[in-house]
């Protein structure tokens, strides 16, 4: 959901740049039809921009390197800061401070409830915007059902019974059955037709439509009426070029100030302040300096376009692996742990991930080999969003010294979701999801809310600790043990306690995963009894609702710590 409301934010920042530089560049310039169509293009651009890359190195063209490099590092920042939102995308979350850590504590989620509020209320104006659209067009259908009309000069002139400022829409003029006998019906119809001529009418449907999805800005109403009085600008002029006298015309457009039709889909006879048209009739044309301030204006806008797209090629570098993917696609030469069948299955997207294996104290990343010195270099560059997943694949003979190696670089380079993988015995995949704290720096840096120290709370009584080895064989019945210590607490309505794990170096990958997951499991058994309790359904068939209602009272508290703490 965050990827929607970022894609709303930049669009609307895009759409603000290219409108500002129209207002104080190309609005007083009397090259009209440049006007009309770089008000279209900029809109159009601001909606498809966030979708444009292309494969072009900044290096290559040095004129645009520095400000492409700033700005991509403004959009990771802000998509990083959104992202922080979406923790949901693990049902387990950070509490401690070890190295790797899991804790849910069922909570109010205003993060959630904000961003589908907001989601809310744009659908709703979006449904708004569409069915006034939709009610101008049956207006217009009803006025040319009801009402007489005739071709006129190769337009369909409809007659309104009710005093109205003419106004056009597609091959249709629509008048005051007076005015078609009125002296000034001749320029008023000149007029109408070069909006026909020009479409203008297209114009108008296409920029409602699109307004309907950015309603929110006000921007894009502005850019509507900015087009409207272009419109009129270019009728204006054609009109004069026509050999109209200025004089006669002006005096029938004050004369036509009647009303103000709401339709904003038509073009209003009198749209426009008629003294600014005036105005404007009067002006002389753009000269050389003119010209001049266009051609940067242009220019401006094709290089500022090109740095917004090469941002796009930074970001988009991600590489995708869907959710259904085979553990042997995934892993390619890795011998995953056998763990147990588990029904749990990862619930955040995959469609920013990184693939990293670790086989014999070698890495991989996205099947490319790395030093773990340069792991973190490797991570950032690969402009991961916050809610990406590292996806990990370590064979199970790996010593955990070296994949705790790994992991601290992940935490450094603050790419700390990891989908851990491993197979039952019949090949099937096991994920095990985890979520790792910050380091120190990273917690500063990016202001993360400060680590608890959980040995100063156990010391002083806050909590009641659960000491365990991960590094133990897989034959350590960690299930059992978890479970029986945690249902201790639960009779109790005690929430106040910790799993605290540790392993050393040499213990063996493969028994660390697969008494981390069993921990888990244990969790996870005694939420299904309560789920049948409270709610009389299956665990995993609960509602976001129900699932935190379930865990408010039993948070799984985790920590895991290497041999040094």
């Amino acid at each position: 959901m965050t990827k929607v409301i970022m894609y709303l934010a930049e669009s609307g920042a895009v759409l603000a740049f290219f409108y500002l530089l129209y207002v104080l560049v190309l609005k007083r310039e009397t090259f009209f039809n440049l006007n009309r169509f770089f008000l279209l293009g900029i809109l159009v651009f601001s909606i498809v921009f966030p979708f444009m890359s292309f494969d072009s190195s900044p290096a290559k063209i040095p004129l645009l390197e520095q400000q492409v490099q700033e700005i991509s590092k403004f959009r990771i920042s802000y998509y990083d800061a959104m992202a922080r939102w979406e923790f949901e995308n693990f049902r387990e979350k950070p509490l401690a401070g070890g190295k790797e850590y899991v804790e849910s504590e069922a909570t109010f989620n205003w993060a959630d409830f904000g961003i589908k509020a907001f989601l809310t209320l744009y659908i709703i104006g979006v449904a708004l915007c569409l069915s006034r659209i939709a009610v101008g067009f049956y207006r217009l259908w009803r006025m040319t059902v009801i009402y007489p009309k005739e071709n006129v000069d190769g337009l369909k002139v409809v007659r309104l019974a009710n005093p109205v400022a003419p106004f056009s829409f597609l091959n249709y003029v629509f008048v005051h059955q007076d005015t078609v006998v009125s002296p000034e019906f001749e320029q008023i119809l000149a007029h109408e037709k070069v909006h026909v001529q020009q479409r203008h009418s297209f114009d108008l449907i296409f920029v409602q439509f699109l307004a309907s999805f950015l309603w929110f800005n006000p921007l894009i109403w502005k850019l509507i009426k900015s087009l409207k009085a272009t419109h009129e600008y270019i009728a204006d002029e054609k009109i004069m070029n026509s050999g109209y006298s200025l004089v006669e015309y002006q005096t029938m457009l004050l004369s036509q100030l009647i009303s103000n039709n709401s339709n904003g889909l038509v073009h209003n006879f009198n749209l426009s302040f008629i003294k600014k048209r005036i105005a404007m009739m009067k002006n002389n044309k753009s000269g050389r300096s003119g010209k001049i301030k266009v051609a940067m204006a242009v220019l401006a806008t094709v290089l500022s376009s090109v740095i917004f797209i090469q941002c796009n090629s930074g970001i988009d570098e991600q590489v995708s692996s869907p959710a259904g993917t085979k553990v042997e696609e995934v892993a390619v030469g890795v011998n995953l742990p056998v763990l147990p069948a588990t029904r749990y299955k990862f619930e955040g997207k995959v469609n920013d991930v990184l693939n990293l294996s670790v086989k014999d104290g070698k890495i991989t990343i996205n099947g490319k080999y790395y030093e773990l010195d340069e792991v973190k270099q490797v991570v950032e560059d690969a402009n991961l969003p916050h809610e990406g997943v590292i996806i990990a694949s370590i064979d199970k003979d790996q010593q955990m010294g070296f994949v705790r190696d790994v992991i601290w670089e992940l935490r450094r380079a603050d790419k700390r979701k990891l989908l851990f993988l491993g197979q039952t015995d019949t090949g099937e995949k096991v994920e095990v999801a985890m979520l790792l704290p910050p380091t120190p720096e990273n917690t500063i840096k990016f202001n993360y809310p400060p680590l608890p120290d959980t040995e100063k709370m156990i010391a002083s009584g806050k909590l009641d600790p659960l000491r365990v080895n991960f590094g133990e064989s897989s034959e350590y019945n960690m299930k059992q043990k978890v479970y029986d210590f945690v249902m201790e607490h639960v009779k109790k309505n005690s929430p106040d306690y910790l799993v605290v794990a540790k392993y050393d170096d040499e213990a063996l990958y493969k028994d660390y995963l697969s008494n981390f997951l069993n921990t888990q499991e244990a969790f996870r058994q005694i939420y299904q009894a309560k789920a049948q309790e409270v709610f009389g359904k299956d665990y995993y068939d609960m509602e976001k609702e129900e699932f935190a209602t379930v865990r408010k009272s039993i948070p799984m508290n985790i920590v895991v710590n290497d041999e040094n703490g």
